[in-house]
């Protein structure tokens, strides 16, 4: 039986394999908090902004920026957590820093919980979550006082989730789900797209009647906008606008197709590895492939000859990672249609890290799809330990 990302909590203690999970999450943690504690999380711009608005915050002088303004043009949420830090006699600073590494480790938890719910091969999982915890866009993206490591976390909960209540249909995994998404779109406005993503792919199910597809759509885009709604009013109330006054970069449609491509690509080979590294890593992704393709297609015409010429489709087992798709797809599409005409600048790989972590569990869900085709044992295992190194060399 497939759980969802929360009910690991029930199981760890008595599941060593989780634990191995957790305790690969454990060292990404402790690996962001090692690499902050000399001279904390690295700042920028929108750092000083949020720790602002929060020591604003705590000194009474209401939800205002550096400038003395009302904060419109960030959502609230992560610097209200690093006024709650204050609170309770945190500096603000300091609490990003362990927000972030927080966000870090629970995201590895959560994908590694994941792939143990879904993938057959556990070598697989280990060396999936195993590269999650050593991922270069992730790990470093921790480290800086920014938003986005909460809002990577938030968003493969929502999606965790929305997954589950497809197959299953429970109350808690739409509330799961709506109360995410609510929380990603007070961490970053580009949360709308998750609060699309989930009507879609509740409206889009087949079964059951539209009448209960509409019901579950409407509850999910109540809860998970009801938060945003309350913000944008807000900014309106002390601005005249929603997210502050935005001009765009001017940055055209080509422009931005090619900056993803290279972000993509830059995820798959660091900019700091030898030539040879990027060649020998997509030589073996591409024979793995490739074998994969090879023993579906021969498993496919033995199927053929069983049933007389009429072959059914093969069933690779991916509608857990749909949600994943669906909102990598969407979200692209924002990033470059919509992003541009609001962001006075070109956007930076760190905006596109949300699409980061569903892509991998995808990939890797498809590639144990590939391998667990029926094959003999001693070819299997071969199969998975290369399809592992490859994981770890990425």
């Amino acid at each position: 039986m497939k759980c969802s990302a929360f009910e690991w909590m029930a199981r760890l203690g008595r599941d060593r394999f989780r634990l191995l999970i957790a305790l690969i999450a454990g060292l990404g943690t402790a690996h962001i908090l090692v690499r902050t504690a000399t001279y904390g999380a690295a700042v920028c711009m929108d750092s000083t902004g949020y720790l602002a608005t929060a020591l604003n915050f705590l000194a009474g002088e209401g939800w205002r920026h550096f400038t003395g303004k009302p904060l419109v043009a960030w959502a609230p949420l992560f610097p209200l957590l690093l006024a709650a830090g204050g609170w309770v006699g945190i500096d603000p600073l300091a609490a990003g820093r362990w927000v972030n590494a927080a966000a870090f480790g629970l995201t590895i938890l959560v994908a590694g919980c994941w792939l143990r719910s879904h993938l057959r091969s556990r070598l697989l999982v280990l060396a999936a979550t195993a590269t999650l915890a050593a991922s270069l866009p992730l790990s470093e993206l921790a480290s800086r006082f920014l938003t986005e490591p909460l809002f990577v976390l938030l968003t493969l909960l929502a999606l965790i989730q929305l997954a589950s209540f497809r197959h299953r249909r429970t109350a808690a995994s739409l509330w799961w789900a709506a109360g995410c998404t609510a929380l990603a779109a007070v961490t970053r406005y580009a949360g709308v797209v998750l609060i699309g993503t989930g009507v879609l792919l509740l409206l889009g199910r087949r079964t059951p009647p539209l009448a209960v597809r509409l019901k579950d759509t409407v509850v999910f885009g109540v809860v998970s906008s009801l938060p945003l709604a309350g913000v944008l009013t807000r900014n309106w109330t002390v601005s005249g606008t929603l997210t502050g006054e935005r001009s765009g970069s001017g940055q055209s449609l080509s422009d931005s197709l090619s900056r993803v491509v290279d972000i993509f690509w830059s995820w798959v080979i660091p900019p700091t590895a030898p030539d040879w590294f990027g060649s020998l890593l997509w030589t073996a992704a591409g024979l793995v492939v490739l074998s994969g393709l090879g023993i579906g297609w021969q498993r496919a015409s033995v199927l053929a000859g069983r049933t007389k010429g009429s072959a059914p489709p093969l069933s690779f087992g991916l509608g857990p990672a749909v949600p994943f798709g669906v909102f990598v797809s969407i979200y692209l599409v924002f990033m470059v249609a919509v992003v541009p005409l609001v962001l006075p600048h070109k956007f930076h790989d760190r905006h596109l890290l949300p699409a980061y972590v569903p892509l991998l569990l995808t990939a890797v869900l498809l590639l144990d799809r590939f391998l667990s085709i029926e094959t003999a044992g001693r070819i299997t295992a071969i199969r998975h330990g290369l399809a592992s190194l490859v994981l770890l060399g990425a």
